[in-house]
């Protein structure tokens, strides 16, 4: 671990404790294999390798801490919750007491580029929160019963993760005991008031949904 004082300030928390039911895989896509290593070891060690971060925390579930705190001896591991937001709440009760800033990250999303982990870090000495997005290539439409509308597509963004906080912001989020699909949606309704931006994400940093996410990533994995 880092032992420089501003970069343990620095905590990543991987979100490492779904069931991959989506995936239809009996193995949690995280333990899958992309290109002969786990899908959770590449964020794992870009988190790790990354000078600014001093802290790197798994939150996995109960059949798997004992493989994970074997495999990742460098990294705290702790258990997860009944949903996702439940694990993220383990994840921010373990942080350590130096803890400042948090980086929640899925770890269905191997391939992270250390410009986002920056970039990320830099937008938080003027934001509260903020997180990587991308915007669609597609045309979006939404549907009506038969109907349909054109969505404006150069105001939609595709979220991803890390999704970085201030510390007290976040616990701030999760004591009001609201839920949402992730940690700005929490923190925007929780706290009308915080400031919340988005810095640009990558596609490499795509989510492992089906398996053919996995065929792409092994591409990205050869390529960035």
């Amino acid at each position: 671990m880092l032992n420089d004082m501003s970069t343990q300030e620095n905590t990543a928390i991987i979100v490492a404790a779904g069931s991959g039911s989506r995936l239809g895989s009996e193995k949690p896509k995280q333990f899958l294999l992309l290109a002969d290593r786990e899908i959770l070891s590449y964020s794992v060690q870009t988190f790790l390798d990354h000078p600014e971060i001093g802290e790197v925390i798994i939150v996995t579930a109960a059949a798997y801490l004992e493989h994970v705190s074997i495999h990742y001896p460098d990294c705290h591991v702790v258990l997860g919750g009944p949903n996702r937001q439940d694990s993220v709440f383990n994840g921010l009760r373990a942080c350590s007491r130096d803890t400042k800033i948090v980086l929640i990250h899925d770890a269905a999303r191997p391939l992270i580029p250390a410009r986002v982990i920056d970039d990320c870090l830099k937008q938080l000495k003027t934001f509260d929160g903020t997180a990587p997005a991308i915007k669609p290539v597609d045309t979006i439409v939404q549907l009506k019963g038969n109907e349909f509308q054109n969505l404006e597509r150069d105001k939609l963004r595709i979220v991803q993760t890390p999704q970085c906080f201030h510390l007290d912001v976040l616990r701030q989020a999760h004591a009001s005991g609201k839920t949402d699909t992730d940690e700005m949606g929490l923190v925007k309704q929780t706290i009308p008031s915080a400031r919340l931006g988005y810095i640009d994400g990558a596609p490499e940093a795509m989510k492992v949904t089906n398996p053919q996410d996995i065929i792409l990533l092994e591409f990205y994995a050869k390529t960035v």
